[in-house]
């Protein structure tokens, strides 16, 4: 897989103890394997990046394109997850498995199966 590297591995000691350690753990990991990477192909510094990082917000990254307000993709208002939803629920109730299923079972279940984001997944559905 790995090609020999013509340039010298990156030194093991430096000015931040995280990237000598991350360097000893991928040259052991490397080095076990029988391969080796150049030194161009290091991870990235999380400190030289250019991404900020806001908890409980969208990352902001900087170039990149602005969301929709309108766009409901994947939020619980996405019309392709309500419609997936409701179909489940129909074929839920309508099964032919002996037991009846009630509409909150069968929400409950549909949305577990159905749910594709964190969102979709934790909110809780109210049957009307």
């Amino acid at each position: 897989f790995g090609t020999p590297s013509s340039s010298p591995p990156p030194p093991l000691l430096s000015a931040d103890p995280d990237a000598s350690r991350r360097n000893f753990f991928r040259s052991a990991w490397l080095g076990a394997l029988g391969l080796s990477l150049p030194s161009s192909a290091s991870a990235v510094d999380p400190g030289k990046s250019d991404v900020i990082f806001k908890t409980g917000r969208a990352p902001i990254v900087p170039g990149g394109e602005k969301k929709d307000p309108k766009d409901a993709r994947g939020t619980r208002k996405d019309p392709n997850f309500l419609r997936a939803v409701s179909d489940c629920k129909s074929r839920c109730e309508l099964s032919d498995g002996g037991y009846a299923n009630s509409k909150e079972d069968c929400l409950s279940r549909c949305q577990d199966i159905v749910c594709a984001t964190y969102e979709q997944c934790t909110f809780s559905i109210v049957p009307r």
